[in-house]
């Protein structure tokens, strides 16, 4: 079996596969594309446990080993990677240290907020393994948190308190699952631990929806930015998304996760498939059908056969060299915080919309042209069960075609005006 280490990325002169994680250094070898379906995924990455270069070259080659050995076994790492003293790496405490670590995306004061609340879990759990967390144990905590008064108040503590440790509680166990350390079966056991009892008044949201569809104007603002600044990193990245979020109406991630497998050129269109959603009806083709769009597209191919990936995922990828991001690695995460700094530089109040906003224009475009419910949800990958486009996309939108339109029908449908004395006419 041919098992390669994927090459350094942060160190001259280490051994290929090694590099240095936060404060620690860690391992990561591919798997090959023969065991990929087994093991569940593309490269595993081993932490060594020390922060000493010296102690990690001399437990790399163990670790190696079996890694290698895990592999050929075609077992996943939840299985494989346990390691033999269960005190180390699982605890509530190294597992929350690390999630804090890893997540760039929760900004700084956040994180202080999370890691208080996580500290309380620890404290008040006596530091369990995360496998032991269950129902139990959660209910048990917010009862706690409900009856303990707060050190810097004296009071007990507020709604808006406990459903941000509730909130932060149930993120963390979401991110546990991501890495396979707890039971995929089980339902989430933070979730729903503040539910209304009966009689009590829904809470109301003080947060002001305000986003709405992103204009044709703004766009091509945004655009014209990206094209301006040669010093962006992804400057290439974000201009041909932009142009597909613009035609497609896409989620973001739907655009950046592509690979060259899923994209046909059929001459006159390009027929994109997205193999992958957040939901059922987000599995879908989608249509590149403007000339000039499919050039480019054309364009990002050819790059993207030429250019070195970032890291072994994104070998076969659209965009292979952007940065994965996030505890869960998305190519959007990265990719994202460039777009929207690029956006927050815009001259005049662009605090209006957002990248989904290129969704939300779409929709709200369909709307307007008379475009049947099912034929909207097709493209845009939304379930026929609610027409959320109505509702939820197109609600701050400019539907003044639709509107008009449906006025001249009802106006015909009703015979015109209604004739009374001719002298009042």
């Amino acid at each position: 079996m041919n098992v390669r280490e994927s090459k350094p990325k942060n160190r001259v002169g280490l051994p290929r596969g090694l590099f240095l994680r936060g404060k620690g250094y860690a391992l990561r070898v591919a798997v090959p594309a023969e065991y990929q379906d087994i093991v569940g995924k593309k490269e595993i990455v081993r932490g060594l446990g020390t922060q000493n270069l010296a102690e990690a070259l001399k437990r790399r080659p163990k670790a190696l080993e079996e890694i290698l050995e895990a592999i050929t076994k075609g077992q996943t790492p939840s299985q494989s990677f346990r390691p033999n003293n269960t005190k180390q790496g699982y605890t509530v405490r190294e597992t929350g240290d690390r999630w804090l670590a890893e997540s760039d995306g929760i900004n700084s004061s956040t994180k202080v907020r999370y890691r208080q609340h996580l500290r309380t879990f620890e404290a008040y759990s006596g530091n369990i393994q995360v496998a032991d967390i269950n129902r139990s144990i959660a209910l048990g905590f917010i009862e706690h948190l409900k009856a303990k008064p707060s050190e810097r108040t004296g009071q007990l503590l507020s709604g808006r308190s406990l459903q941000s440790c509730q909130s932060c509680l149930a993120s963390y166990w979401r991110v546990l699952d991501h890495w396979g350390l707890v039971d995929p079966e089980m339902r989430n056991p933070f979730s729903s631990l503040l539910r209304r009892m009966a009689g009590q008044k829904k809470k109301v949201d003080p947060r002001v929806k305000k986003l709405r569809p992103v204009t044709r104007e703004e766009a091509q603002k945004l655009l014209q930015y990206i094209a301006d600044n040669n010093c962006l990193k992804y400057q290439f990245e974000m201009y041909v998304t932009v142009r597909l979020l613009w035609v497609t109406g896409c989620r973001l991630n739907e655009i950046c996760s592509r690979y060259l497998k899923d994209i046909d050129d059929r001459g006159n269109h390009i027929k994109i498939n997205i193999p992958q959603s957040k939901t059922e009806a987000g599995i879908r083709d989608v249509m590149i059908v403007g000339a000039e769009d499919c050039r480019l597209l054309r364009e990002a191919i050819k790059r993207a056969k030429i250019v070195e990936p970032s890291c072994p995922e994104n070998i076969g990828r659209l965009f292979p060299r952007i940065a994965l991001g996030g505890y869960d690695r998305h190519p959007s995460h990265y990719l994202g915080k460039a777009l929207e700094k690029a956006r927050k530089n815009l001259d005049g109040d662009n605090s209006n919309w957002d990248m989904h906003s290129f969704r939300r224009t779409v929709v709200s475009v369909l709307v307007n042209a008379g475009v049947s419910r099912e034929a909207r949800n097709l493209v845009v990958g939304h379930s026929n069960k609610d027409d959320i486009g109505i509702s939820v996309y197109a609600k701050r939108a400019d539907l003044q075609g639709i509107t008009r339109n449906t006025f001249e029908v009802l106006n015909k449908e009703l015979g015109g005006r209604l004739k009374g004395s001719a002298s009042l006419d």
